[in-house]
C-alpha cells in the first residue's frame, strides 16, 4: 500500500519517582544497565515502545510524544537510552545486536501482560532494531504493529557509508567521540544482520505503518519500499512524506503520532474482526 501525504513547511530493578521532565515521559525507571523512561498511560494494554538511531537519544521521540498528547491518545509508551548511547554508558553491551534485543525485552517483559497490544517504533536504525525485536517474537505473537520511521530495512540498499568506515580507522576511533565510533559499529553491521530475518516478514497478522521522506539521502526511501513489499500491501502501509528528510522525529511528529494511532485502529479492527 502506497500513501502520500502532502509535504508540512539488566540487573535489580529500581524506580525513581521523577517530575517530568520536559522532553521525557513523566517518570523514570533503572533496570540493568538500560535507562529507561516510562509515560505510565492510563491504558497498559496499549504498549508503544519506541526505539531511538544511531547516535540518538529516548528524547528524540519527545516531540511525537506531545503531538500524542495533543491528540488525547492513551497509551503507555516505553523507551530507552539504548546501551551506549544517551544517559546510558554501557558500551559493551551496544556493540552487539542480539544484547541490545536482549536488553529491549527484559526492559518490556515485566510490562506485558495479558492482552497487551504491543506496538514497536523505530527511528532509522532503531526501526532495524525494532524489526530484530519483532523477529525475536515472532512465534508467540507479543507485537501487533509496526511503525517504521526512515527505517535502515534493506539489506540490499547500501549502509555503511566512507564515514563509517573512517570513524572504525584505529588512529580515529581513539579520539573521536565514541557515540560517533558506535555508530559507525552498528552502521557497518546492518546490513548483513537485516540479511538473516525471515519471520517478521512474515507475519501477516502484524500491522505495519513505513514513514519516509522522499528527500531522505542518509537513508533512501528505497529502504521503506524494500520492507513494504516484504510484506506486503495487504501488512504494510507506505506514507512518502513530500520533501521530508531524515529528521521525521523533529520535522514531521505529527505523521509520526497519527500513524502511531492508525495502527492501534487498525489493531482494534482486526480484533473486533477476528472474534
Amino acid at each position: 500500500m502506497y500513501h502520500e501525504i502532502e509535504s508540512h513547511s539488566c540487573s535489580k530493578e529500581t524506580e525513581e519517582a521523577a517530575a517530568r521532565p520536559s522532553v521525557l515521559p513523566n517518570r523514570k525507571l533503572r533496570r540493568s544497565q538500560a535507562v529507561v523512561w516510562s509515560s505510565g498511560g492510563a491504558d497498559r494494554l496499549r504498549l508503544a515502545f519506541f526505539i531511538h538511531g544511531t547516535p540518538g537519544a529516548a528524547s528524540d521521540w519527545s516531540l511525537v510524544w506531545e503531538e500524542l498528547d495533543k491528540l488525547g491518545f492513551d497509551c503507555e509508551t516505553l523507551c530507552l537510552d539504548r546501551p551506549g548511547f544517551g544517559e546510558n554508558e554501557a558500551w559493551k553491551a551496544a556493540e552487539n545486536w542480539e544484547e541490545q534485543i536482549d536488553c529491549f525485552e527484559s526492559a518490556l517483559l515485566p510490562e506485558l501482560q495479558e492482552g497487551t497490544r504491543l506496538v514497536l517504533v523505530g527511528h532509522s536504525y532503531g526501526a532495524a532494531l525494532a524489526l530484530g525485536l519483532a523477529e525475536r517474537f515472532a512465534d508467540d505473537g507479543r507485537v501487533a504493529g509496526l511503525v517504521l520511521v526512515s527505517g535502515v530495512l534493506s539489506p540490499k540498499e547500501k549502509q555503511r557509508r566512507w564515514y563509517h568506515r573512517a570513524l572504525l580507522l584505529p588512529l580515529v576511533s581513539r579520539v573521536a567521540p565514541q557515540r560517533y565510533v558506535q555508530s559507525a559499529r552498528e552502521m557497518s553491521a546492518v546490513a548483513g544482520q537485516l540479511s538473516v530475518l525471515e519471520a517478521v516478514w512474515r507475519s501477516d497478522d502484524l500491522a505495519v505503518s513505513l514513514i519516509h521522506g522522499d528527500e531522505d539521502s542518509l537513508i533512501p526511501l528505497a529502504n521503506s519500499e524494500y520492507a513494504r513489499d516484504r510484506f506486503g500491501g495487504a501488512v504494510a502501509k507506505l506514507t512518502v512524506v513530500p520533501g521530508g528528510g531524515h529528521a521525521l522525529t523533529r520535522s514531521h511528529a505529527s505523521v509520526i503520532a497519527r500513524e502511531i494511532v492508525a495502527v492501534y485502529a487498525r489493531i482494534a479492527a482486526e480484533g473486533e474482526v477476528a472474534s
